[in-house]
């Protein structure tokens, strides 16, 4: 048994369009193979399921808020990492988060809320409007994300609220940051996923396109696709036009 994992956004999906239907062949093709194929993505489950749903693919696994969550196949919870109400408390009594206008979300294990709202950012429809005295009330939140106006403010941001409140961590999209707990990232999900399901010692091959994959693809000699920028070339051990043909050259 081979097992697969993608990135989502940019990757399975590309940009400003639709997975292609020969992706979404070479998914069943691996999946009848008897293999496992699973997604690996900074989006909480109602926003990655409110895509995934127009597409005839089938996931034996999900990897939510950037390895925060860790679903099986029928969507229960094997891993949750979630944010301490202290450390919510605190992150709410920065002034880059108290006295700022960028477009902020609170993900909780299964659905994602605004606590100021932007469509190209989530959809309110997706992620209604919450205040700071629910999310610190709340049980279930594992991430906070940031939609900053540059690269270079989402990383001032990481630097500032990482040495502020040492026991969070960032990881970093284009111009958005998510705030997980330390150590969460990707590698994480996915050391997670293979320790509770029991499936080390078999084939891995993870593809991803952006600064957050970086861990997973780091950790275990992964992909990249050839519209992911050129560190992400540099990093990845082969350049694939799509998931579907890493999918296909390792069937």
């Amino acid at each position: 048994m081979k097992i697969a994992i993608t990135d989502f956004d940019g990757t399975l999906k590309p940009f400003d369009t639709k997975i292609p239907p020969s992706t979404i062949e070479a998914v069943q093709r691996w999946r009848a193979a008897g293999n496992k194929f699973g997604i690996a993505t900074g989006r909480e489950l109602n926003m990655l399921n409110h895509d995934l749903r127009h597409y005839d693919i089938t996931t034996d696994f999900l990897i939510c808020v950037n390895g925060s969550v860790v679903f099986d196949k029928d969507r229960n919870i094997l891993q949750s990492i979630r944010i301490e109400r202290r450390l919510k408390e605190r992150l709410s009594e920065l002034p880059l988060i108290r006295d700022s206008d960028y477009a902020m979300i609170c993900f909780c294990e299964r659905q994602s809320f605004s606590l100021r709202a932007d469509s190209d950012y989530v959809p309110t429809e997706i992620a209604p409007p919450i205040d700071w005295r629910d999310v610190i009330e709340r049980d279930d939140v594992v991430q906070f994300g940031i939609k900053f106006r540059s690269t270079e403010q989402a990383e001032d941001a990481q630097l500032l609220i990482e040495r502020e409140i040492p026991e969070l961590g960032g990881n970093r999209n284009r111009i958005f940051l998510d705030i997980n707990v330390k150590p969460v990232d990707k590698r994480f999900g996915v050391e997670s996923l293979l320790e509770k399901m029991t499936w080390r010692g078999n084939e891995l091959f993870v593809i991803g396109d952006d600064k957050n994959d970086l861990p997973m693809i780091s950790a275990f000699n992964g992909y990249t696709v050839s519209r992911a920028p050129e560190f992400m070339h540099s990093a990845a051990r082969k350049v694939y036009d799509s998931v579907g043909d890493m999918l296909l050259d390792n069937l």
